[in-house]
């Protein structure tokens, strides 16, 4: 191979290590190890797992935690499961940035690299990045793969729900012709089928403590429907909200007018449903392209997270798949521009995600009112994801006017 096409794999390969290093580093610092603290409550509850329990981590499906019982047991236990779970999740982190490099298309892998990097040791500590990850292949693969890209759709649905929506942009242009049809067939396969596997061994209430357990969890303090409320908290004299760690082991915030943000939060999450519906039904009849079908991904992915009355700092990590993906693919000079801005825009995201999780932490909860400059970068986050969400939802709608691309390019 020619030195010019070694240099930029080198480069990005160095940078992947350089940004790695200095994630652990600022892990190291004492106000950032408590980001840890979940790997703790995972391996606590999958020791209770092995000891016979079968009340352990009900706010997981089933397939979550049998992939965490089973990283645990490769590991033999408790002594080496830390050292385990963030390895293998620092390699996934590798793997899906390897994947995403082209010759010639190095862009998609950049912007992965730096956009997990931006987001700091969490990447390691919980395990969104997995289905942040086959979220990824499924937009990578979306053409040339569909049925593998259908079946990453419904094992990330298996194991965290919310991906099950993604089948449905995916379904244009032509449910009936391939590619669609084989994305259906692969999603059907992986995620009934996992569906299936976990309501015989577990039973249904197990299979639905997760849907109850987040309907009955209250409005987080990192949440958009909490926004008003914290900034009242922060920016007024007014001590009539105060913070607890729920019972959900979530910091939820309590006082006047929570119950009137999560009924909004709950009508802004059905017509969340109702729009991603829209989007899905929009693409067939406009024959829409894989460009238009991945901003249609990358829109109901926000409108998931910004109606939501729950917003963990993880959850970002979401995003990246379809930014990544667009990168890889997308030749129109104009939309490249826009991609771009996405991108650079989902870095910063996460940039200030870090910020106030873990540093930013304290100030946020201080009591008895919010520290300014922690919740103004709360803020500042919270606003930005808005924002993005009607930039993607109109990228969507523009470039779902162009007639379907012909389905032999290829990612």
């Amino acid at each position: 191979m020619p030195r010019r096409d070694l240099l930029a794999p080198t480069l990005l390969i160095l940078l992947f290590v350089v940004t790695r290093v200095v994630i652990y580093l600022m892990w190291r610092h004492p106000d950032a190890k408590f980001v840890a603290n979940d790997v703790s409550y995972y391996g606590f509850h999958l020791d209770r797992l092995e000891n016979g329990a079968d009340d352990v981590m009900l706010e997981y499906p089933p397939p979550a935690v049998w992939l965490l019982h089973a990283l645990y047991r490769l590991g033999g236990g408790w002594d080496r499961w830390f050292a385990l779970h963030t390895a293998f999740f620092l390699l996934l982190d590798a793997l899906v940035a390897l994947s995403l490099y082209r010759r010639g298309r190095w862009q998609g892998s950049l912007f992965w690299i730096l956009f997990t990097g931006a987001n700091g040791a969490i990447v390691w500590f919980r395990f969104d990045l997995l289905p942040a990850a086959l979220v990824a292949w499924a937009c990578m693969w979306l053409v040339s793969r569909p049925r593998l890209a259908g079946a990453m759709v419904g094992v990330g649905a298996a194991i965290k729900l919310w991906p099950a929506l993604l089948i449905a942009p995916m379904l244009a242009p032509d449910p009936s012709a391939h590619p669609a049809r084989g994305r259906v067939v692969g999603f059907v396969a992986a995620g009934f089928g996992l569906a299936a596997i976990s309501l015989a061994v577990e039973g249904w209430t197990r299979n639905t403590n997760p849907l109850t357990w987040q309907g009955d969890r209250g409005l987080q303090i990192e949440s958009v429907p909490a926004l008003s409320l914290m900034w009242l908290r922060t920016f007024t004299d007014n001590p009539s909200w105060h913070i607890e760690l729920s019972e959900y082991n979530a910091l939820e915030i309590f006082g006047p007018g929570v119950e009137a943000l999560l009924a909004v939060a709950g009508v802004l999450t059905v017509l969340s449903f109702v729009a991603t519906a829209g989007l899905a039904v929009l693409l067939i009849r406009r024959r829409s392209g894989p460009d238009a079908i991945l901003l249609a991904v990358l829109s109901i992915i926000l409108m998931t997270i910004i109606v939501n009355k729950t917003l963990s700092p993880q959850y970002i990590l979401w995003l990246g798949g379809p930014v990544a993906a667009l990168l890889l693919r997308v030749d129109d000079d104009r939309l490249r521009r826009h991609v771009h801005v996405l991108a650079v825009a989902l870095v910063v995201v996460g940039g200030l995600t870090q910020f106030t999780y873990p540093w930013g932490a304290f100030g946020i909860m201080a009591l008895p009112l919010g520290s300014g400059p922690e919740t103004a970068v709360l803020v500042l986050r919270n606003l930005t994801l808005v924002a993005m969400t009607g930039y993607a939802l109109w990228l969507t709608l523009r470039s779902s006017r162009t007639h379907a691309l012909p389905e032999l390019a290829k990612l």
